[in-house]
């Protein structure tokens, strides 16, 4: 059993380190399987390296907890077994937390990209930020003129 653990746990830690080596040095190719899975990461080349970069010492770091609980487990026994499941865990918070920044690192990269081409979001101005910016200004309201009008409508219906 202990060895069944630990090559699980190795092969895991192994995917994980590739995964997280090729992230992190800007080589991981543009796939539907390995990756962060987030609509602005798709966006572009840019993007995707960036937030993989980002994501990736993240997870080589749980790649290494994994190895190490992966060591671990084919001499454990008894209270031992804590060591192989902590590293899991540690592995697991690790994967989770490069996917979190990685793809907080894409969405800023997109509004920033959004941003430099001209596009921001609604702004008090009208402008809605990706529409063109082709649109006319909203007229300006007379106030003082509604309430007229409602009044004299209010008066005609007594």
């Amino acid at each position: 059993m202990n060895v069944l653990i630990g090559v699980v746990l190795l092969v895991l830690a192994l995917v994980l380190l590739t995964v997280g080596v090729m992230a992190a040095s800007r080589r991981l190719p543009g796939n539907k399987v390995i990756g962060l899975r987030v609509p602005e990461v798709r966006k572009s080349r840019e993007i995707w390296n960036s937030a993989h970069a980002v994501a990736g010492p993240l997870w080589i770091f749980g790649g290494v907890a994994l190895v190490f609980g992966g060591l671990i487990s084919f001499v454990a026994s008894g209270w031992v077994w804590i060591l192989p499941a902590v590293a899991l865990v540690i592995g697991i918070i690790a994967l989770a937390s490069g996917a979190n920044v990685g793809a907080r690192a894409a969405t800023l990269l997109d509004a920033q990209n959004q941003e430099d081409d001209g596009c921001s979001s609604c702004s008090t101005d009208g402008g809605c930020g990706c529409g063109g910016h082709d649109e006319a200004p909203a007229p300006a309201v007379d106030l003082e003129a509604v309430r007229r009008a409602a009044d004299a409508s209010n008066s005609g219906n007594n």
